[in-house]
């Protein structure tokens, strides 16, 4: 096992790495195997780090194994894997996906004009940190009026009403308790209705943030982003990212069959 990348020096790289873990649950052994992780995802950011593991484990057992495992099957055993689907569900299907109780993920369409911010603090919030910060109990109000906007913004994706996100990105469940663990949210927020942002969500428990905006405005709202958060001393990678339309897939890349496995789908 060989981890490059992020994680690198740090992750384990023995049978206890989830990838691993995860190539188990469709193959006896991994004797013999040389597994080898090139991982872009920062690790503790909210960025579905531990999910992408998985669920890359599990692609691999199902080419590897002849598993034949459907989207659905391999979703179901990520959220095994995870505790919840949701970012399974993203990394398995791509684009943007709803995630019923039962682990059954809904895709929802992509607008074409939608891009993201995706801004990166250096520090790390564990996942176990983001969920300590959430009360037991929410106001039913809160709860109601978090419900209707998460019910207005599936709609508003798929008509591609861009103009509707501002309002509809708001959060009262979980975003009023961890922001105190996402340095630079504030800062961001004061972007919102000036050079395009549309909205400052938190990705997954923090502290990743996402700048919500329209593909012309993307490069305008990376650089006011980078500005505020150097004015504000926070230190932060800033990128613009677009939704992946397709999702995880297992491809043969040595010896003479290179065609894509059906590992998914």
């Amino acid at each position: 096992m060989h981890v490059r990348g992020e994680g690198e020096g740090e992750l384990p790289e023995s049978a206890e790495n989830l990838v691993c873990q995860s190539m188990l649950q469709g193959l006896d052994s991994l004797d013999g195997l040389i597994v080898e992780c090139n991982n872009r995802i920062p690790l503790g950011r909210g960025l579905g780090s531990s999910a992408a593991a998985a669920c890359a484990g599990l692609t691999a057992a199902n080419a590897l194994g002849a598993c034949r495992w459907a989207p659905d099957e391999l979703l179901r055993r990520a959220a095994a894997i995870e505790g919840h689907a949701d970012n399974a569900g993203a990394c398995i299907f791509g684009g943007i996906v709803a995630v019923r109780p039962d682990a059954h993920a809904v895709q929802i369409p992509v607008p074409e004009d939608l891009l993201f911010v995706a801004v990166v603090p250096k520090e790390r919030v564990s996942t176990a940190t983001a969920r300590s910060a959430l009360p037991e109990q929410v106001p039913l109000a809160d709860a109601a009026d978090t419900l209707a906007r998460a019910i207005g913004l599936a709609i508003a994706l798929e008509r591609g009403e861009l103009d509707d996100l501002p309002i509809l990105l708001q959060d009262r469940l979980h975003e009023p308790y961890r922001a105190p663990l996402v340095p630079g949210l504030d800062t961001l927020r004061n972007l919102c209705g000036d050079c395009g942002c549309l909205g400052v969500t938190i990705s997954g428990s923090g502290p990743t943030m996402l700048l919500w905006c329209r593909r012309a405005d993307a490069a305008a709202v990376a650089e006011r982003a980078s500005a505020a958060l150097r004015e504000a001393g926070v230190a932060a990678d800033v990128s613009v990212l677009r939704v992946a339309p397709g999702g995880i897939r297992a491809r043969w890349v040595e010896g003479p069959d290179t065609r894509l496995a059906k590992a998914v789908g």
